[in-house]
């Protein structure tokens, strides 16, 4: 990797499978404490605390990743609308969360709602306050290593910035993966602020 974070393929890969080597150290108890913590930081992010009408994307997390169900029960306290996403070929289908919704495992073994879509890729997130996105790491720039589908990345690419109208993009990475430097490609989309167990951290949009 140079000074400015670019790096190949394979650096991505090596990054991407220490990470994931490391999500398997925490017991369940860690896990489920550090997504009680996530949920308790929300709180810290530029939001109103009243979501009603407003509508923001979250994920339904691996058992690895840092716990989004509690975040997702307190945007839905709120008042907020929760969009989550369905793999569909190379691109992600967007449907709302619904009370007791079925769940089954997906493509990746990512848990997916069932249900009738309301929409695929941008075109369901432009009138969103906020996406809640999952990540493998994050920098000190805001840039986000993803799990190397390229389907966020994808979708973020059509999508207005934060500081262009669009909706603020949020990664969630348990703490220890805050990076200095993650490497990118050309294709790689910055998020505004990242959310962990410890707090939130916020990048400057000029980074």
């Amino acid at each position: 990797m140079d000074e400015l974070g670019t790096s190949s393929v394979g650096d991505k890969a090596a990054l991407r499978a220490q990470i994931r080597s490391g999500r398997r150290s925490p017991t369940p108890a860690d896990r489920d404490a550090a997504g009680i913590a996530i949920a308790s930081n929300v709180r810290d992010l530029p939001l109103p605390g009243h979501l009603g009408g407003m509508t923001v994307t979250c994920y339904l997390s691996l058992e690895t990743e840092p716990g989004t169900g509690p975040l997702i029960e307190d945007l839905l306290a709120r008042g907020a609308s929760v969009l989550v996403p369905r793999v569909a070929g190379e691109h992600l289908d967007w449907l709302i969360l619904a009370a007791d919704q079925p769940v089954s495992a997906g493509p990746f073994g990512i848990p997916e709602p069932a249900g009738i879509p309301i929409g695929r890729g941008i075109a369901p997130l432009a009138g969103c306050t906020a996406l809640f996105l999952p990540a493998l790491a994050i920098d000190d720039r805001g840039y986000r290593l993803g799990q190397g589908g390229g389907f966020y990345d994808r979708t973020l690419a059509d999508l207005a910035t934060h500081d262009q109208g669009g909706p603020i993009r949020i990664a969630i990475v348990f703490e220890k993966e805050m990076l200095h430097r993650v490497p990118i490609d050309d294709h790689d989309c910055r998020v505004d602020l990242a959310l962990t167990e410890a707090g939130v951290r916020r990048f400057p949009s000029n980074s």
